[in-house]
This record gives structure tokens, sequence and C-alpha cells, in this order.
């Protein structure tokens, strides 16, 4: 590789520092303002350890709309349970928003519609079309690969083979793009989509995962090794067909940067490791600008579609915005005429497209 040959001495980096100049003046980011982690009410333990939910769940499972349970429950009592059902049964797509509570002291009926275009008779057929779905991405997967292995797999699988559906975020009432089915089958999804489908796949592969809300979005989280980490595969799908991996397997720290939790969730783990980071673990990731590093990792994978590299403050990353694109290094270290990349600011990340 010609790049390689270029980075075998020092004198190259001398030269290159002389050499350049500003080529592309480029707006430095502010830096991001962190969430606040907010008091979230986690519901899983509690209602898990209920047996009108085990009952509620398994009678949904079965496509009853209407259940009626031997327990005096509240509007929010159910409402707790629904967010924790979906999460727990993310192969129920069919439900929609809307739900009905009649109860006394003595027992409760709750009743919740499916979604506009599905009838009830449809579910079982849809589902073993999910589930035949689900068996040809999994029988894919060697059972001798790591959960890393596994994890990264599904998340690259969803992204290559979903499209966004931007009509249906726009949407007041929930549609198939919301669940499994659209994602699946349809191949259109919205983050709920997305998340539901991860945890799905997860959930055959016997990998413990969840999924998390807030600011109007989904994503999930996901334990490996004993370490929990966040994933968001909707964020990670740039419609280009070739995944990015700035949010496969990331910190909490990280995630507060770009939302926050809704005060209800299912559980919300406390993630903190970075060992097993995708962009870390794949070697793009600088705790501090360190040029010869970087620009010798842009050579390694320059027959890539994408290249990405994250760095571990926010002013390290301006640093390397200010050197690598302002100061044309990376242009000149890749041997591009024009440089194309994508900045993701509150994540300290630059992607540079590669590819043709």
């Amino acid at each position: 590789m010609a790049l390689a040959a270029l980075l075998s001495g020092c004198s190259f980096f001398d030269n290159l520092a002389e050499s350049l100049t500003v080529v592309n003046e480029i707006e430095m980011p502010e830096k991001p303002v962190a969430y606040e982690m907010p008091d979230v009410e986690c519901i899983a333990d509690e209602l898990r350890s209920s047996q009108w939910f085990d009952y509620w769940c398994s009678e949904v499972l079965d496509g009853n709309n209407s259940v009626t349970l031997a327990e005096g429950l509240d509007t929010e009592q159910v409402k707790k349970a629904i967010i924790l059902m979906r999460s727990d049964y993310p192969q129920i797509f069919w439900q929609g928003e809307l739900f009905s509570v009649t109860s006394n002291s003595f027992e409760t009926t709750i009743e919740v519609p499916t979604i506009s275009g599905i009838e009830l008779a449809e579910i079982p057929q849809m589902l073993q079309e999910v589930e035949k779905a689900a068996d040809e991405i999994i029988d894919g997967i060697p059972d001798e690969w790591s959960d890393y292995e596994k994890v990264v797999c599904v998340h690259d699988y969803i992204i290559e083979n979903t499209e966004y559906d931007k009509i249906a975020e726009k949407l007041t009432r929930k549609g198939i793009s919301h669940g499994i089915y659209g994602c699946l089958i349809e191949k259109k999804a919205v983050c709920m989509g997305y998340a539901s489908t991860f945890q799905y796949l997860m959930n055959r592969l016997g990998i413990e995962c969840g999924t998390c809300s807030g600011s109007d979005h989904a994503w999930n989280y996901v334990k490996i090794e004993g370490e929990y980490y966040w994933i968001d595969t909707t964020w990670d799908d740039d419609d280009s067909g070739s995944p990015l991996h700035t949010y496969c397997l990331f910190t909490t720290e990280q995630l507060l940067n770009t939302r926050t939790f809704g005060e209800i969730q299912p559980f919300v783990p406390q993630c903190t490791s970075t060992e097993t980071t995708y962009i870390a673990k794949n070697g793009g990731f600088f705790e501090v600008y360190d040029e010869k590093e970087i620009i010798g990792y842009l050579g390694e994978n320059s027959d890539m579609d994408k290249c990405q590299i994250m760095f571990g403050s926010y002013e390290e990353y301006c640093k390397a915005l200010d050197e690598l694109i302002a100061k044309g290094k990376a242009a000149r270290a890749i041997k591009a005429d024009k440089l194309r990349y994508s900045r993701i600011d509150d994540m300290y990340s630059i992607v540079f497209i590669l590819g043709v």
C-alpha cells in the first residue's frame, strides 16, 4: 500500500506539518451540554413478580386483545405493564398506542386494539413470517462466535437491510414500522422497530438485552462479558447501506450527550465500560490526538468504504478537526483531491468516506 510506505519514517510527519496550509475553513463545535441523569422508575422487578402480568402477556401472545384479570388495577399500573410487556416481548408488534381499562376491586379488563390495517386472524401467519426471517439470520451466525461478534453481526444486519421509514415517523398513529414485522419483513422501520428487532434477535441468541426510550427515541442495552453497553441501530443507519458504529456499544456518559430517559423504564443499567466499544476494539478510539497513530490508522483502513475515529474529550476532538480537516492532513494522508467526511460532534467522532 503506497500510503503505508509514506508513513514508514518520522520525516514524513515533519515535512507534512511544515508543508500543509489551511485548506478548509471549518466551524468548530460547541462543547456538548450533557443531560443530567433523571430519576427513573424502573418497573421490571415488581411487575415480573406478579402472577397477573405473566398471565396477561401469555394471553396477548395468543392473540387476545381483551383480557380480564383477577386483580384490581388502575390505569397507571396498566400503562406500566404495557411498557414492560412490549419490552419483554418485542414479537408483539400488532398492538396500537391506545388502550382501555375497566376495573373494580376484584378484576380488571385490559383492551389494546390492533394497529390499523392488521386483523387478529392475520397475526399467526405474520408471526410465522417473523420467526422464519429470524431463523434465517440466526442460522447464519456461527455458534462459536463470541457474544460481541454476534451483537455486531445483528447490528450490521439490521442496518444493511432496513430503510428508515421517514413517512411513518411523521404519523401520529403507531403503524407496522414501529415493530419487528416492519423491520424484518417489510424492511422499513422507525426507531422502535429497529430497537424491538435488535432485542428480539438478542433474545433468540440468549444474550441479555432490553429497550429504553426518551427524547422521542428508542434504543437498546446489551450485556457482553458481564458488562452493560448501550447500542443504537437507528442512529448508526445513515441510509448509505454501510453501517456506522458510532453507537455500537457505548457508555452512559456518551449517551447523556445525545438524549435523556423517559421517567418510566423497564430497567436502566450502568454502562461505564469502554472495553468492548466497537470503535475502541477496532483501534479507532484515541484518548488524545496522536497524529502518527491516527494517520497510520487511516492508511490501514483506506480500502474500506468508511473509516471512523473517535476521541476521548471535546478538546482532543477539536484538535483533530483542526489538524486533520482544516489543515488538510487527512486528505494528504489518504491522497484525496477532496476529503469527504461527516462529523458527529456530540460523540467526538469523525467518519471519513473512503469508498466511491
